[in-house]
């Protein structure tokens, strides 16, 4: 493990000192043809360049390695450049609500419809799907300290999500959504969420460690619904974008978690003008910008500053929307739908996850590339259509490789 540091005072060099005695491995800091003990301050200060340098920490534990980052990021000895590891602790942090999904499978024997328990949320469902195709992710969010809480918790350390930032509150009970999905696999949903645990986080419990250290910041609409997450939404997403992550966004509209449309169109809307990337589905458009034209809708979300745009169209696709102007980008051909339920979240969990592996400022992304990135997304989501449950359905990287191959 190699890290760029600051360093220029007495204080950051016994900062740094500190940090490695804590750490039970071999650390060196170097600066040029020079390499000293890090865990000695007298070896520290005698570095001929004492403003920076490289700390070489022997080990490729991935767990030892986080918490090392965290340790330097909270102590501000991190190099803030493009190239520094700050900015890739975390690929994709996703924010907003948990839940489970008790998705309908059918009748049993007797005649009851049969629900299966899944994690989710959109979300949580996108840090999934970016994390099952190879991205490193967190969740930060809030769930009952409850069996269905503790549920959520495992699936997502099971998906290798990192749960730092997710709270059990023993106050609040879980948000539960019942999912009914008819034969042509669309769905319709029934939520028990008064008050959810996911509406009740606040500002204060949001872990900055996490937040701080991230590239790529998404969150839903659903936290917009009550108070304090919608506050502590905006705070997220503007301590993020201070920070320097992209922002992401992806409103959902469900009627039945909003007094009225106008309380949710006024609510959904007022979070555009911080985004960089925003998915938005066909059927949402003309709420969040007043037009049925996907074409249009784009066009009036870019003027508000939004510098990304992808409309999902369901099994036809999506249409990308940058600086260079539009384009359709077709979807795959599914011989069976079995279940919609967390497409668009897979879709953007694989378009989310090109961007971030692409190591480019989104203003340097060709409407070309973005094209690409909505065609690995396409490939992702028909994967995920194919097979019941969000999560369960969700692929891997060498699944979408191969359906890639296809022409369509």
């Amino acid at each position: 493990m190699i890290i760029k540091v600051i360093l220029g005072t007495m204080q950051n060099a016994r900062k740094l000192v500190n940090i490695a005695e804590s750490i039970p491995y071999e650390a060196e800091l170097c600066n040029g043809r020079y390499v000293v003990n890090a865990k000695s301050m007298l070896g520290v200060l005698s570095l001929p360049d004492f403003e920076t340098g490289e700390l070489h920490i022997h080990t490729d534990n991935e767990e030892e390695c986080e918490k090392i980052l965290r340790q330097l990021s909270r102590e501000n000895l991190l190099m803030d450049s493009e190239d520094s590891i700050r900015r890739s602790i975390y690929d994709i942090t996703a924010f907003g609500e948990i839940l489970i999904d008790f998705t309908s499978q059918g009748p049993g024997e007797d005649g009851q419809m049969l629900y299966a328990r899944n994690l989710g949320g959109a979300p949580a469902n996108v840090a999934v799907a970016a994390g099952r195709l190879g991205a490193h992710t967190a969740f930060l969010g809030k769930a009952g300290k409850d069996m269905h809480g503790e549920f959520l918790r495992s699936v997502l350390q099971k998906e290798h999500v990192d749960t730092e930032g997710l709270i059990l509150d023993e106050r609040y009970f879980t948000t539960l959504a019942f999912v009914e999905v008819n034969g042509s696999g669309e769905r319709t949903f029934s939520f028990a969420r008064k008050p959810g645990a996911d509406t009740r986080i606040q500002k204060e419990e949001i872990d900055v460690d996490v937040l701080d250290n991230t590239n790529i910041f998404h969150v839903g609409s659903l936290s917009l619904t009550d108070q304090p997450a919608r506050d502590t939404t905006f705070y997220a997403v503007k301590r993020a974008k201070n920070k320097g992550s992209i922002i992401s966004y992806d409103p959902n509209y469900r009627a039945s978690l909003w007094s009225d449309e106008e309380t949710a169109k006024h609510h959904m809307r007022s979070l555009v003008p911080y985004v960089d990337l925003m998915k938005i589905s066909d059927e949402e458009t003309e709420l969040l910008t007043g037009y049925s034209d996907v074409r249009e809708a784009a066009e009036e979300l870019y003027r508000q500053g939004v510098k990304v745009i992808a409309v999902t169209l369901g099994g036809e696709g999506a249409y990308i929307y940058c600086k260079e102007g539009g384009c359709m980008v077709p979807g795959f051909v599914v011989t069976q739908v079995e279940d919609t339920n967390g497409a668009g979240d897979s879709f953007w969990g694989g378009f989310l996850y090109q961007i971030s592996v692409s190591q480019k400022q989104l203003s340097a992304l060709t409407l070309r590339e973005l094209e690409q990135h909505a065609r690995f997304g396409n490939a992702v989501a028909s994967l995920c259509v194919e097979k019941k449950g969000a999560i369960p359905a969700m692929p891997g990287l060498p699944q979408v490789k191969e359906r890639l191959e296809r022409k369509r």
